[in-house]
């Protein structure tokens, strides 16, 4: 595969010769930081979890955070991706600045959705009518997905920061600001609660604000000293906004049907066998899983940063799988050893009853991290090479069979609300994975 000017523009630090590859050294400087960094990140539901686990009301309250969380992180999909987008395409400074402006632009209108849906009738529609949420349920989300309108506007612009700085090899900034988040998170969380004991989802909605909002202002500061010492040329790429429109627009609508499952993943829950309790255990088994399995989200960015040709590629795939096979590995040691009741109910504070619930659903996840592992690799070669409508339809697969599986096991198989999305969520991952790999090249 031949080398782009664009890519030739990478700094040394983030490739080594296209006949070698990146070495093992390379790719754990590169990604430890951003590993750190993730694993903060998915140590934020835990938190709130463990926050709303210890309320007046915890069954209810998990139930619509989670309900909240998962609008949420639908309504603000189309920013998702600014991070990739940064990575592949902030190869000078007029580029960063276009890059900039757009995720600010894009942040805006995605606020103005966000209140769309959270403020307007809509909302009845969506949660209570289409997705079949219990009216309780949706009365205590309705005031949580009105404060994370607002969180688009600093992701969005946190994101294309990061994204400077990951093709800059300057990754340690972006956990040191992760770290000051979850701190931040846990602080205002905790006095909220204090303060509020019935607030519940919405105080754990106004604590998500302000820690994704201190860390957008830091990653900011980083970048800004990143431009004054000089590590990013003016000017080399030309890249005009109808490029980088014409390049993000597959990533975005990709994001948003890929946070779709989320509400349709909820919904089946919500139609299933014990689907409230179901509600509330299944938030905490997918943040049990994804705190394990979670540095492995940031091996899409080293694979979009490294893979600049294909001896590159082929040692980040065998860099990624190896360590997705580390992660597999603890996953099984918590489900299925004491450790598990140790964390479900010494951790997170589930009743006996929800830790049985929630054991099956947790055992079939075992797998997660290196599917998580493999879709990364694969989703970040794509970009990398600027095949982002590949990786769309990939997510379309993946969305279009967890639907089919939520509708087969609510009407003919009759699984609990919790093992059905387990069931889903692996069989979307496989789905993509056979999809990215059939498609091969662009």
């Amino acid at each position: 595969m031949a080398t782009t000017t664009e890519e030739q523009a990478l700094p040394a630090r983030e490739a080594a010769p296209a006949s070698v590859g990146p070495t093992v050294r390379q790719m754990l400087v590169l990604w430890v930081p951003l590993a750190i960094s993730q694993l903060m990140m998915v140590l934020e539901p835990t938190i709130i979890n463990i926050g709303l686990g210890r309320t007046l009301d915890p069954e209810m309250a998990l139930a619509a955070y989670g309900v909240a969380f998962s609008l949420a992180l639908l309504v603000e999909a189309p920013i998702l991706m600014v991070l990739d987008a940064s990575v592949a395409r902030s190869a000078d400074r007029a580029a960063f600045r276009l890059i900039e402006r757009f995720a600010l632009w894009l942040g805006l209108a995605v606020l103005a959705v966000g209140l769309i849906v959270s403020v307007t009738p809509l909302y009845g529609v969506i949660v209570v009518d289409l997705m079949n949420i219990p009216a309780d349920v949706a009365a205590r989300a309705r005031p949580t997905l009105q404060i994370l309108s607002f969180w688009p506007l600093p992701i969005g612009w946190r994101r294309a920061q990061q994204g400077l700085l990951i093709r800059t090899g300057r990754t340690l900034a972006i956990s040191t600001a992760t770290v000051v988040r979850l701190v931040t998170l846990a602080v205002a969380l905790a006095g909220g609660l204090i303060l509020f004991p019935r607030g519940g989802a919405v105080v754990a909605g106004w604590a998500m604000n302000l820690s994704v909002t201190v860390e957008a202002v830091l990653v900011t500061w980083a970048t800004r000293r990143a431009l004054r010492l000089g590590v990013v040329p003016d000017e080399g790429s030309h890249l005009a906004g109808r490029d980088l429109w014409r390049f993000y627009r597959p990533l975005a609508t990709t994001s948003i049907i890929q946070q779709a499952a989320r509400p349709l993943l909820n919904a089946g829950i919500a139609a299933a066998v014990l689907g409230v309790d179901s509600l509330a255990a299944w938030p905490v088994v997918w943040s049990l899983a994804i705190l394990i399995a979670g540095p492995g989200w940031s091996l899409q960015q080293l694979t979009n940063a490294l893979a600049v040709d294909e001896a590159a590629y082929r040692r980040v795939r065998r860099f990624c799988l190896a360590l997705c096979a580390i992660f597999v590995a603890l996953l099984g040691l918590v489900a299925l050893t004491p450790l598990y009741g140790l964390a479900m109910g010494g951790i997170y504070n589930l009743s006996p009853q929800l830790q049985a619930l929630a054991r099956p659903a947790m055992l079939l996840l075992i797998p997660f991290p290196l599917l998580l592992g493999m879709q990364g690799v694969l989703r970040g070669v794509r970009i990398r090479r600027g095949c982002t409508t590949a990786v769309r339809s990939g997510v379309v697969v993946n969305v279009v069979v967890v639907a089919a599986t939520i509708v087969v096991g609510v009407t003919l198989v009759g699984p609990t609300g919790v093992v059905l999305a387990a069931v889903a969520n692996q069989t979307g991952i496989l789905a993509e994975l056979a999809w990215l790999r059939w498609k091969g090249r662009c």
